[in-house]
């Protein structure tokens, strides 16, 4: 290193471009870094030989097998190399290195520095490829594609476990949950997205003996297997700003300040366990004010029902506006001046709240052409009005009041959440990805749930702790890094 130092005095850098200058300059720092690095943990009081260790489950005599074995892995500075004591407990049966569990270091052959960058590379890459490439040119760390990808979806394994294991203490109510200070206003959101698996591949090659490879192209039949349901749940404070006089399209209502995500595969009664506990992380049961935002959709409203009764619903306004230009199509085809004219004349008699009037008009149209008939499509003329005259916009009277929530500065656009399932679908949509799901269907409720081997919900869950907006991301990291503690 000295020599290669000399060789960049005054006269060695002449004619030399400051990259030229730059990179054996950075090159040697790491490698200064790694020798020190080495030469501290040689020096660490738990490297010493014949040092007596406790078991950290039980407290008693660890006994030492081999009093210094090697070990090798990747840390910020690169490869780094050190000997260490490593035994096992013969009561507790716990195996392992007395130091690496003081040095907080993981299991896998990266520290947790590195660990961290993998996963950030695989969030903000669009695939495990984006994440090497990343690596290699940011950090300087060489890891293949298929290494990011076993690093960082064993990271959402561990995010997801916990997380359904805190969901289900807190649904037997056995869970001390620390709330954030109370808020004047905090909104919770859900959507649903898709995420494409290989499951429908697999059970069609099952079933006609053909072998078909993840990127093949598959027919219509395929995609109800292949194409299953990701849930994601936004919560999030806000300040109301009152505007009731606001014309449509100048309303602003109460802006999101610190989102926080739970994002899975489960069925949509799970995902209401995870969302209702993290609403209540939020300062939920002692806000003023309590929201729940969405679409119209029906599994969501059961979730709102069950897990957030006292929350007052609002129907996202663009999507009562869409149901409004459906009928109009409906009843005067697509198009026509017809169609036009009475969209524009009830959506802005629902922007003023004249949602009786917006029913009647339904059921006059919805008459006229007759109810529903057996074989009928479901985007048929007599099934678009019928359901919205008998069901939709009745059975939302109350969550489609703009002029109450206008005067009051609520929000009334769900694009918060419909923001989350994009961010979300950039990592995990692509006509190139495929997902593994585990042994189960995410869409079914009468399964055993499971983290194992899944891909999706692996990701989904290191995606929740990545998009979240109050430093979970930092304070993960912190404490993935310090000294492993057993129970």
């Amino acid at each position: 290193m000295t020599d290669e130092l000399n060789g960049l005095s005054a006269t060695g850098s002449k004619g030399k471009t400051f990259a030229e200058i730059e990179a054996p300059i950075v090159e040697v720092c790491r490698r200064m870094g790694q020798w020190a690095m080495e030469t501290a943990l040689a020096a660490h009081p738990q490297a010493e030989p014949g040092r007596e260790h406790s078991c950290p489950r039980c407290g008693r005599r660890f006994r030492i097998l081999r009093q210094a074995q090697h070990r090798e892995f990747r840390g910020r500075l690169g490869s780094i190399s050190y000997n260490r004591p490593y035994g096992t407990c013969d009561r507790c049966e716990v195996s392992g290195a007395p130091m690496d569990w003081e040095l907080g270091l993981p299991s896998v052959d990266v520290s947790v520095g590195v660990l961290e960058r993998v996963c950030h590379a695989a969030m903000v890459g669009r695939s495990f490829e984006d994440a090497a490439a990343i690596m290699t040119l940011h950090d300087m760390v060489d890891l293949s594609a298929k290494q990011i990808r076993v690093l960082a979806e064993g990271e959402g394994r561990k995010l997801a476990q916990h997380r359904d294991q805190e969901a289900s203490a807190y649904q037997q109510r056995r869970l001390e949950i620390k709330a954030e200070p109370s808020s004047e206003l905090v909104v919770v959101c859900a959507d649903g997205g898709r995420v494409q698996t290989r499951n429908g591949f697999s059970e069609r090659a099952a079933a006609d003996g053909t072998k078909r490879e993840a990127g093949d192209c598959a027919g219509p039949e395929d995609r109800p297997e292949r194409w299953k349901e990701d849930k994601i749940g936004v919560v999030y404070h806000a300040v109301a700003k009152p505007q009731a006089e606001a014309a449509r399209g100048e309303y602003q209502g109460a802006k999101a300040k610190v989102k926080t995500y739970v994002a899975t595969m489960r069925p949509w009664e799970s995902f209401g366990w995870m969302l209702r506990l993290e609403a209540e992380r939020r300062g939920y049961a002692k806000a003023k004010t309590k929201l729940f935002l969405a679409d119209g959709a029906g599994h969501i409203r059961e979730l709102k029902n069950l897990q957030f009764p006292e929350a007052t619903f609002i129907l996202d306004w663009a999507h009562a506006a869409g149901h409004l230009s459906e009928s109009a199509k409906a009843a005067f085809g697509e198009g026509t001046d017809e169609a036009g004219q009475w969209y524009r004349e009830h959506r802005e008699a629902l922007w003023n709240g004249g949602v009786e009037g917006i029913i009647r008009d339904l059921e006059k149209l919805s008459a006229r052409v007759g109810p529903p008939q057996k074989g009928d499509p479901a985007g048929s003329p007599r099934k678009v009005l019928h359901q919205n005259a008998t069901s939709y916009f009745p059975n939302n009277k109350s969550a489609v009041d703009y002029p109450a929530f206008r005067a009051k500065g609520w929000p009334i656009g769900s694009g918060v959440v419909e923001g989350a399932v994009k961010q979300f679908g950039l990592r995990m949509k692509g006509s190139e990805k495929f997902w593994n799901v585990g042994g189960i269907d995410p869409d079914r409720e009468d399964q055993e749930e499971t983290c194992s081997q899944t891909g999706a919900e692996e990701m989904l869950a290191l995606g929740a702790l990545y998009h979240c907006e109050d430093g979970r991301w930092q304070k993960h990291w912190e404490q993935r890094g310090q000294p492993i503690r057993w129970k």
